[in-house]
């Protein structure tokens, strides 16, 4: 069983993990609705309009979430290293995927066409 010194820091731990996946879960809904819409073959036979542009507010807070959802896990990630007990290496994996998929994310919107 974990001391009572670090029994404060593993559920630091376990709460940063579980806050940077939600953040990453609320960050691909403002995505999906604060992208351009995609123009398909019979919405341009119908003559509809879509947007073909970022919304300014969800695509600034689209980014400087995802940062800030990088930043829990790099975080948190060095403090499991340095300081976690043996029990919480798991999270690890789970961080790392979250960096991984924030990076991916990041790129998947800047690299995106206009």
């Amino acid at each position: 069983m974990a001391s009572g010194r670090f029994d404060w820091l593993s559920k630091l731990l376990l709460m940063m993990t579980v806050l940077g996946w939600a953040l990453y879960a609320l960050l691909l809904v403002i995505f999906h609705y604060g992208r351009p819409q995609q123009n398909f073959g019979y919405l341009k036979h119908y003559d509809v309009t879509v947007r073909s542009a970022w919304l300014s507010l969800p695509h600034f807070w689209f980014h400087a979430g995802i940062l800030g959802a990088l930043g829990i896990a790099v975080t948190a990630f060095t403090l499991v290293h340095l300081k976690g007990s043996r029990h919480l290496q798991i999270l690890k994996t789970y961080l790392v995927l979250l960096g991984v998929a924030a990076i991916a994310t990041l790129l998947l919107a800047t690299l995106s066409p206009r």
